[in-house]
């Protein structure tokens, strides 16, 4: 493991090259100098808690409420605050990259053929379905206190075949563009400006999955072994596109899963 950059006025080296991530991996783009105060700064503001408390915030004055009548979660509420921090996520990753004469180009496609990367994004939704089976089956053996939730509650989306259609449009916008976008601009500037690309997808990862507790401890483990997966697969290729692909694919199928599962 590298240890952090010690002089953050001067643009740092790379830490781990193209070489020592794959042969052939499109090189890691240049980026302008940045104090890792604002880095990390830029990261947090970027990493889906402000921007969903923001939007929690401005749906309650609306008078939308996180939970209906019967004390389940709102439909409404859970889909406006989706979206809405799609929203702002992008939109600010998109600022903070041009602030600094980034190219999104390079940042989020390294110069990969994009078509050769959806395909690999495609051809990995298997191996990352059965590698989230087995965690989550493996941790529920190994760990039954991890399973403390036993009703995944936006199971409830899925029930109404319209509903599941609507959800399964969300998360392939908070999961395949939002997410990956985020996970890329976050390890983009954690690498270059903060710490190893090791740490940097260790910090990434756990955050990922502590997004997902709400799904309960054993889908919050499994989530943070995809962080793992799809983060590695940024920092080895510089493109987003596989995992993008791969992780809509994935929540595409786990909605189409717990629609037939739900069905009368």
């Amino acid at each position: 493991m590298l240890s952090p950059v010690s002089d953050s006025s001067a643009a740092p080296p790379p830490l781990l090259s193209p070489e020592a991530l794959a042969p052939g991996a499109a090189p890691v783009p240049a980026t302008p100098r940045m104090s890792r105060g604002r880095a990390l700064a830029e990261v947090v503001l970027c990493s889906s808690y402000p921007t969903q408390v923001a939007a929690a915030g401005a749906l309650a004055l609306l008078g939308v409420s996180p939970q209906n009548a019967d004390g389940e979660l709102n439909a409404a509420f859970v889909f406006g605050v989706s979206t809405l921090d799609a929203v702002l996520v992008v939109g600010l990753v998109v600022y903070l990259l041009r602030r600094q004469g980034e190219s999104l180009a390079a940042v989020f496609l390294g110069g990969r053929p994009v078509w050769r990367e959806a395909a690999l994004g495609l051809a990995l939704v298997p191996i990352v379905t059965i590698g989230v089976v087995v965690v989550v089956r493996s941790a529920q053996a190994l760990l039954p206190s991890l399973h403390n939730v036993a009703v995944n509650p936006l199971t409830a989306f899925m029930v109404d075949p319209t509903m599941a259609v609507a959800f399964g449009a969300m998360v392939v916008l908070a999961g395949g563009v939002r997410e990956e976008m985020q996970r890329a601009f976050q390890l983009h500037r954690l690498q270059h400006h903060v710490s190893s690309p090791l740490v940097a997808l260790l910090m990434t990862s756990v955050a990922f999955g502590l997004g997902h507790t709400v799904q309960g401890r054993d889908v919050a483990l499994a989530t943070f072994g995809l962080g793992l997966c799809w983060g590695a697969l940024y920092l080895r290729r510089q493109s987003l596109v596989a995992a993008g692909v791969s992780h809509a694919l994935f929540n595409l199928l786990q909605v189409w899963a717990a629609s037939r599962a739900l069905a009368p």
